[in-house]
């Protein structure tokens, strides 16, 4: 399952790459595609109207091309976005002592565990169980910190919280850079209309001059005069029957084609201010009948700054001055958190040695149990023991082996639990390196000499969390400040300058002759103030709020540094107790061996003896692991334990002084 799991991991990162690299390839196929396109000069229309058309025409082919491309360019934003948050988070980190220098939220590739070294012959001591772990990896305190920093779901999901906060705050300072805009459209519209046709002027008088010339030609010839008059008057009545008096109506279509488009800059001032620029324009031409041509253009700026209400940078940048210092806030929590979690894996992974060892211990009791009812019930055959001594050593047997039995049920159960804290599949073929307990026992426990009170006043100096709720006093005391400015009356100082275009067929031609300018103020009395006169009453509200818990967050530091004291104290004393019982016990089961041998042993002061031993040999176990923990923890609290990119902390071996 964990190879399968190792190659599901690298065949997501190699299909990321190779949509990556597809990606990068289509974007420069439309990138040439749309240079070739630019590049073309295909006439639409005849004239000079056909080059501003075909000028529009090009952008149009072009935005097309860019919504395709833009299908492939998620990719960049994902890598810009991590590039300036990465950036933000490196210069805040500077500021905060232990953060961790390589920080990244990129998922490690699950490791292969084929480089670790291989467990020997099954143990005995774990009975049926020792099969599971033969050729099993061993995983080290190192490794075994490596491996939960780099794959522990909860350490992945805090350093995603850091990430996004970082990420909010690029936000947050992009609105005060040069923020671009453009906007635009185009119509192509087909209209109707009636055009109405008069008769020709001169070619109705000539019919109606038609008679009078009828009349003449009668007596120039001598034609019949009743005959040319009746042709005379046909002819008069030719245009009312052809209609040319009336004249026509017909219908004609007219085509067009428009466009519009804004292109503007907006810059806010951390000030306060704020600066704008707008250019638009307008373009129609018409396609049919009178190919006529327009073009409207403006520029236009705006210059706005507040003078009482939201006037200067730590009233109208308060938003950003926060995402700031909310970032700090996050990379000291983070940094704490970090201390945390390497304290609870170094303490869950001597825990599981503590219940192998204790597995151990209860093997062994129960194999010189085991051991010892044999010969008493060799000794009861022969008649020198009594069946009752016989009987409570084989009940002692029994609880020694049911001991045995559930100190391997635990050892078990905690160890696949620890697995899934590294970031592995509970079936992971590891065990822990038994080497690490036995360097503790060799080495003996590391007592710092330090006084409770001093180490409260390093504490205080070192602390992160303690900082943190220090300077939210301080963000408290300021926005009391905010509240207060917002009382003050809006004024606002503006000025307002428009460049026309020039009018005609060229949109980028203005007239700087026309140009239109206007200054004033504008100002609100804000009569109604009760939004005002609540958030003020908030804010002193938590102004002293976060007094209060200032305080609390100072004694509460003083009383976790106390009571760690006080834990490694208890386990230094626990630790030396439980030597000492271990050299007693080890005196007493050797005298009821002695005793046994000459016969004078009971068994309830054998069994007694044997279970001390075992008890004994675990707690001094158990109390050297709880003082290893505590002194980490000490340090913990105290702020100066150091943890390192692979998660191994910085041994303490100066105190600093407070």
């Amino acid at each position: 399952m964990e190879k399968s799991r190792i190659e599901g991991t690298r065949r997501h990162q190699m299909g990321y790459s190779t949509r990556s690299a597809l990606c990068g390839r289509m974007e420069y196929e439309v990138s040439s595609l749309t240079k070739k396109t630019l590049s073309m000069g295909i006439p639409i229309l005849p004239g000079d109207g056909g080059k501003h058309v075909r000028v529009y025409w090009r952008a149009g082919i072009a935005a097309l091309f860019m919504l395709i491309l833009a299908a492939c360019s998620t990719t960049r934003y994902r890598e810009a976005a991590d590039r300036e948050t990465y950036q933000a988070i490196k210069a805040k980190s500077v500021g905060v002592p232990g953060m961790d220098p390589a920080f990244t939220i990129e998922e490690s590739p699950m490791p292969s565990l084929d480089d670790l070294p291989i467990a020997g012959g099954p143990p005995e001591f774990l009975g049926e169980a020792a099969e599971s772990e033969k050729g099993a990896h061993i995983v080290s305190l190192e490794k075994a910190l490596e491996l939960a920093v780099q794959h522990n779901r909860s350490y992945q999901a805090q350093k995603e919280s850091v990430y996004l906060n970082a990420l909010g705050l690029t936000l947050d300072r992009h609105r005060y850079t040069p923020i671009f805009s453009a906007t635009g459209g185009g119509d192509y519209s087909h209209t109707t209309r009636n055009v109405a046709k008069s008769a020709d002027p001169a070619l109705k008088q000539a019919f109606s001059e038609a008679p009078d010339m009828m009349e003449r030609i009668s007596e120039m010839t001598g034609t019949p005069a009743h005959l040319l008059k009746s042709y005379a008057a046909l002819v008069a009545k030719t245009p009312d029957i052809a209609g040319i008096k009336a004249g026509s109506i017909s219908v004609a279509g007219e085509d067009s084609v428009s466009a519009r488009g804004q292109a503007g800059v907006d810059l806010l001032l951390k000030g306060g201010g704020r600066i704008a620029i707008d250019l638009t324009t307008n373009f129609l031409r018409f396609l049919t009948g009178d190919s006529r041509l327009s073009a409207t253009s403006a520029l236009a700026g705006s210059i706005t700054q507040p003078l009482l209400r939201g006037a200067g940078r730590k009233i109208a940048a308060e938003n950003l001055t926060q995402a700031e210092r909310d970032l700090l806030y996050a990379l000291r929590d983070f940094t704490r958190y970090r201390q945390q979690f390497s304290v609870e894996i170094c303490s869950d992974y001597y825990g599981v040695l503590q219940d192998r060892d204790t597995a151990r211990n209860n093997w062994q009791s129960y194999q010189s149990f085991k051991k010892n009812a044999e010969r008493e019930h060799a000794l009861e055959a022969e008649g020198k023991r009594k069946q009752s001594d016989v009987r409570r050593l084989d009940q002692a047997q029994l609880s020694n082996e049911n001991s045995w039995v559930s100190s391997i049920r635990r050892y078990r159960q905690r160890l696949d639990s620890f697995k899934i804290k590294m970031g592995l599949s509970a079936d992971a073929p590891i065990i822990l390196d038994d080497h690490e307990l036995d360097s503790l026992r060799e080495s003996g426990i590391i007592h710092p000499n330090i006084t409770p009170e001093d180490a409260a006043k390093v504490a205080a100096a070192s602390r992160l969390d303690l900082y943190t709720q220090r300077d939210r006093f301080e963000d408290a005391e300021r926005k009391v400040k905010i509240a207060q400015n917002a009382f003050l009356p809006k004024l606002d100082a503006r000025f307002d300058i428009t460049v026309p275009g020039q009018p005609g067929t060229h949109p980028q031609h203005f007239d700087p002759e026309r140009v239109r300018w206007n200054a004033g103020l504008d100002t609100d009395l804000i009569l109604d103030r009760k939004p005002e006169r609540n958030n003020y009453r908030a804010a002193l509200i938590a102004y002293e709020r976060a007094r209060r818990n200032l305080e609390l967050a100072e004694d509460t530091v003083t009383l976790e540094v106390r009571d760690s004291w006080r834990n490694l104290d208890q386990a230094k004393r626990a630790y030396e107790i439980a030597c000492q019982s271990v050299e007693l016990n080890q005196k007493r089961v050797e005298e009821q061996e002695l005793l046994s041998e000459l016969g004078r042993a009971t068994a309830q002061n054998r069994v007694d003896a044997q279970n001390d031993l075992t008890a004994a040999e675990n707690n001094r176990t158990a109390a050297l692991v709880a003082h290893t923990v505590a002194r980490l923890q000490f340090w913990r609290d105290m702020g100066i334990l150091f943890i390192k990119e692979n998660g191994q902390w910085e041994e303490v071996t100066d105190v600093p002084k407070p």
